[in-house]
């Protein structure tokens, strides 16, 4: 009799905390990146009576249970719709991972699907809270330098660089059909070449000066480039130079790498590109040499403001296309270089797909700075609720940039996966479950009373 007093009373207490869990999960129904619980039930047994028939020999049993309980909440981890809100630093996540923050104070890290950042005062990337995201440092390419978690930190100001290499881009074409000169090469005589490309370079405090790039044909496949910058504002003319000699192309018009005047070095990102070098003496020189002419097939080095500055020029990886040919069409050159002068901020935006914070400066130049890193947990029931949308785990997630199955989005926010008519559907089950085992309590007093009233 009493039994079914205290069974009621379990299932009164098992779905009061479902309805606590509902109420929970309809309250941040428009939190960014809530993610909603549900309870998991388990019956709970008082005790078991197992016989034995001998004539059928068959199993029974009989059981007694002892109500039910909330073992545990699961999360839900389905993915929340996602908002546009046109904000540049608004970050969602398409997948399973989720954003590093660091306390700036204590140094712990949390976890949080919500992304809803900002740049402080200092530049840093922030939540509501302060707690800085965190990210790997990259290059002006967008590779990855090391290995180790950084707050992500964008400069407000970008200082000058000085020009350090000058690239062919593609197209890029030599006319084949040029005229071998049959002056000398002079700067001044246009008669002496076929094509003259301006670029500008910058020294290490941001000037700008104008180097030219002087095509001259000397064979029926070959070709001498030159370089010349006048930056010397107290010598008229073009007192710096640098030749890069014997450019061959083969009959398809095509840049021949034979291997004798090519040396492959490897560049920052890790790809090749290839320079023109001396095979025989592959020191640069470190003093400008006499007459103020290269030696040919050396690395191309100019003066710039009061120091020997090295500049290469490349032609790009041949495979799987070169980026300079030889054909019957016009000259077209296409160059740039990796020089530039101060930039202050204008603005800061992360791409999406692959999360790489890029800030965009006054001197026209956007480099990325950081690639947001994300959290992956094999068990997200590892990831335990702080409050403020946050997470801690008692276990090491995989760290990795976004890309492949973890993208980031950005100018969006993940709203809440919590739908409203699945939770109203659990809060009136829960209601009437409750209803229920108050019923249960009512029927149970109601026979004790008749019971008792057996002796009156």
């Amino acid at each position: 009799m009493m039994r079914s007093f205290f069974n009621a009373v379990t299932g009164l207490n098992t779905y009061r905390t479902w309805m606590d869990i509902t109420a929970d999960n309809m309250a941040n129904v428009n939190t960014i990146g809530f993610k909603g619980s549900r309870p998991i039930f388990q019956d709970v047994i008082s005790s078991v009576t197992i016989g034995l028939n001998t004539v059928t020999n068959t199993m029974k049993s009989t059981t007694y249970g002892a109500g039910v309980m909330v073992d545990s909440t699961q999360k839900i981890w389905t993915i929340g719709n996602f908002k546009q809100t046109g904000v540049n630093t608004d970050l969602a996540i398409q997948g399973r991972g989720l954003f590093i923050i660091k306390d700036p104070i204590s140094g712990v890290q949390y976890y949080t699907r919500d992304g809803q950042f900002r740049l402080s005062r200092d530049g840093y990337m922030v939540n509501s809270g302060g707690l800085k995201l965190q990210g790997f440092k990259v290059d002006e390419r967008g590779k990855t330098v090391g290995t180790g978690l950084e707050d992500i930190k964008v400069i407000p100001q970008l200082p000058p660089k000085a020009t350090g290499q000058i690239r062919f881009l593609g197209p890029t074409n030599l006319n084949a059909n040029s005229p071998i000169p049959a002056a000398t090469f002079d700067p001044n005589d246009p008669s002496s070449y076929n094509y003259k490309y301006t670029i500008t370079i910058y020294d290490s405090l941001g000037t700008s000066y104008q180097a030219d790039l002087f095509f001259r044909r000397s064979g029926t496949n070959t070709w001498d480039i030159y370089l010349r910058s006048d930056i010397d504002p107290n010598n008229a003319g073009y007192e710096l130079s640098g030749n890069w000699t014997g450019v061959q192309f083969d009959p398809s018009g095509k840049p021949v790498y034979d291997g004798t005047t090519i040396t492959r070095e490897p560049t920052p990102d890790g790809k090749n590109f290839l320079y023109y070098l001396n095979p025989n003496n592959l020191t640069v020189p470190t003093t400008m040499p006499s007459g103020g002419n290269f030696p040919a097939n050396t690395d191309w080095r100019i003066y710039v403001g009061e120091s020997l500055q090295a500049v290469t020029v490349n032609t790009g990886d041949p495979i799987p296309s070169p980026y300079v040919t030889q054909y019957s069409a016009d000259f077209l050159v296409t160059a740039d270089q990796n020089g530039y002068t101060k930039g202050d901020l204008v603005d800061v935006y992360v791409l999406s797909e692959d999360g790489a914070v890029v800030g965009v400066y006054s001197n026209g130049k956007s480099l990325p700075l950081y690639r947001v890193a994300l959290a992956v947990f094999s068990d997200p029931e590892e990831l335990v609720k702080k409050g403020a949308n946050l997470y801690t785990s008692i276990s090491t997630p995989t760290i990795m940039t976004p890309g492949g199955a973890e993208k980031v989005r950005s100018g969006m926010l993940e709203m809440s996966n919590v739908d409203i008519a699945s939770e109203f559907i659990n809060l009136i089950s829960a209601q009437r479950s409750y209803q229920a085992n108050t019923r249960v309590i009512t029927s149970s007093n109601t026979v004790l009373e008749d019971t008792i009233n057996l002796v009156r």
